[in-house]
């Protein structure tokens, strides 16, 4: 066992540094299980990890997740674009990547940081650029391209963001489902080597509680959008949730009709 604090400091920090999920341990938590596949992939054993989709249910921890993405790629010396649909999402979500900074023991020397922005010194040579999609952000270069609610971003906007990838570079597009339309839905349905990550806030343990209020309170097409991750409209649906959850359910009695 080792009893030295400076040791043991460091090893923490050694070990932080190597693992994403270790990482995200220190800073936030045990993260769910969803969150320990999207941390772990790698592109250079799966060829489909270059565009990951994760599909997320409300208060799932989409952002946090992002950021961890974000500033573990900043603390290896990566510059990463993080978009979001607005300002105050993209401010936001910078406040969970600080949240992995202020617990990093080998936290690069910082020479800048704003509200949307972190740069290491140039010998380190990370960045974090974390930036609303209505912003004019042609022109950049990244190693890592992060969405957060992908499915709200106009095509247009997000696929802007593409050709700043680096040729070894990854994408991450992260969100609650919207519309059957638009860029994320149609890579989500289609064929494309990506990677498909679903993370649905009913199998989420810790949630339980904030599902069962918002099942009680919501209406059923939105608990579907929001909780169970499916692509709806906001017309009234045919079959309710209670109708499919009760046809598999061996104690509910068969419909009869006469």
């Amino acid at each position: 066992m080792i009893h030295d604090p400076h040791l043991l400091s460091f090893l923490q920090g050694l070990t932080v540094s190597l693992d994403p999920v270790e990482r995200f341990r220190l800073a936030i938590g045990e993260p769910d299980p969803w969150q320990r596949t999207l941390l772990s992939t790698d592109p250079r054993l799966n060829e489909a990890d270059r565009m990951v989709l994760a599909l997320c249910g409300r208060q799932s921890g989409k952002s946090t997740s992002a950021g961890g993405l974000g500033y573990d790629d900043f603390s290896v010396g990566k510059t990463v674009i993080l978009t979001t649909p607005s300002l105050r999402q993209s401010t936001e979500l910078f406040r969970r990547i600080l949240e992995f900074k202020n617990t990093d023991p080998f936290c690069p020397p910082i020479v800048r940081q704003t509200q949307t922005e972190l740069e290491a010194h140039p010998s380190h040579g990370g960045r974090i650029i974390v930036v609303p999609a209505t912003d004019q952000a042609r022109g950049m270069t990244a190693d890592t391209i992060i969405a957060d609610e992908a499915c709200f971003l106009d095509d247009d906007a997000l696929t802007a963001f593409f050709p700043m990838r680096k040729e070894t570079g990854r994408i991450f597009l992260l969100s609650t489902p919207n519309l059957r339309t638009g860029y994320f839905y149609e890579t989500w349905t289609g064929d494309k080597q990506v990677r498909r990550i679903m993370a649905r806030s009913i199998d989420i343990p810790r949630r339980a509680a904030q599902v069962a209020f918002d099942k009680a309170t919501m209406s059923d097409t939105t608990f579907r959008r929001e909780h169970l991750c499916e692509f709806v409209g906001s017309g009234t649906p045919l079959l309710s949730w209670d109708t499919l959850e009760n046809s598999s359910n061996p104690n509910v009695n068969a419909l009869e009709l006469s």
